[in-house]
This record gives C-alpha cells, structure tokens and sequence, in this order.
C-alpha cells in the first residue's frame, strides 16, 4: 500500500476487515494471515476526515469520563493497535530523485520546520518550467496564486499578504470583528462568542472573525 500517510485508521480497519473476511481466517489474525508491506511518510500527508495513524489513544481524552466508545471508535483502536505490531521497518536514507544539494539540505530542514531565510530565496528560484525567472517576487509571478493542502494555510499567507500590501501602500491594516447574532438578537455569551470567533473562515461563508 503507497501514499500510508492518506490512509486513515478507519479506513486501515476495513482493510483489515475485508481481507480477513476474504480469507475465511480468525478475525484475530491482522489481516487475514496476508502479508502487507506500507510505504510512505506516516507525516507526508493528513488523512482525509479520518484518525492519522500516528494518534495517540493513550493521550487524555475530551470524551466526558464513563462515555462507551462509538463502534468507530473502536475500531481506529484496532487499528492502531495492528500499526503497533510491524515488526519490520525499513528507513531510506539515499535521496534519488534529488541531484541538488542544496535543495536536498532544504527539504531535510523542511521536514524537521528548521528552514531558514536562505531556504526561502532559493524556494523563489524554483520555479518548474521556467528558467529564466529570477524570483518569485518580480511580476507577474508575485500575483500567481499559490496553491495549499489546508485552510489554515491558506488562511495565514491571506494575512501576511494583507500586512504586506498594507505596508507597501502605507496603509495601517483594519481587522473587523464579526458581531455574531441569533434569530435577530446579539450573542452575548462569551464562551459562545470566543468559539464562533475560533472558527476558520471555510466554515463561516470567507468571513474572517
């Protein structure tokens, strides 16, 4: 199986439960007896409204004390617990896709988020198809849109574009905090107020606060 890191716990048990189902063997038996061989970075990407195969159930948990697990729930721990028996893992270490050295520091420092500036200028040269492009930061290629794998992303390169504008024109950056109301009449709870003021804007229409 490729790409784990896009396969969830949830979807892991299923795996397990169809194969075992298939294979008319002890539903005990992790994965029918089959032999599975993983490949990818567990951290490469996230699963997709599913439990990363990383989680930690041994963590304190939000659930109100004396709360029985959900059937889903269960399951992601069985799952987990068949990640926890691999018992073989194999680490590539030679980079053979990349012949730059330096750009294969960066992606070490990348994985480990110790980037630094220089990082960043050579990211601006990197540019697939084109050459002849000094930096990202000349036009027209200072307003091509940049593409993200998550809202929060895309959320935080918005404000520091809008800071950056606004120092550019020497304007002073105004944020509107939104006046939240219920069937006409203001939210005046402040547990209430905080949590819709928490919420990203994919989830209130693009309206930030």
């Amino acid at each position: 199986i490729d790409k784990m890191s896009m396969v969830g716990l949830t979807l892991l048990a299923k795996l397990n439960r169809i194969i075992s189902t298939a294979k008319h063997v002890n539903p005990q038996v992790p994965f029918g007896s089959v032999h599975i061989i993983f490949f990818g970075d567990y951290l490469q990407y996230r699963s997709v409204y599913d439990a990363p195969l990383h989680t930690d159930f041994s963590l304190p948990s939000k659930k109100k004390p004396g709360k029985l697990l959900t059937e889903k729930e269960i399951q992601q721990r069985v799952a987990r617990s068949l990640i926890l028996q691999i018992n073989c893992v194999v680490k590539l270490i030679q980079q053979m896709r990349t012949e730059d050295s330096w750009y294969l520091q960066l992606l070490e420092r990348l994985r480990h988020g110790q980037c630094n500036y220089d990082d960043y200028e050579l990211l601006l040269t990197r540019v697939v198809g084109q050459p002849s492009v000094g930096s990202l930061c000349d036009s027209p290629w200072n307003k091509a849109p940049t593409l993200v794998f998550r809202n929060e992303v895309r959320t935080q390169l918005n404000n520091k574009a809008a800071i950056r504008n606004a120092a550019q024109l020497g304007d002073v950056p105004m944020v509107c905090v939104a006046q939240d109301t219920c069937n006409g009449k203001p939210i005046e709870d402040p547990i209430l107020i905080k949590k819709l003021l928490e919420l990203s804007d994919s989830k209130t229409q693009h309206l930030p606060g």
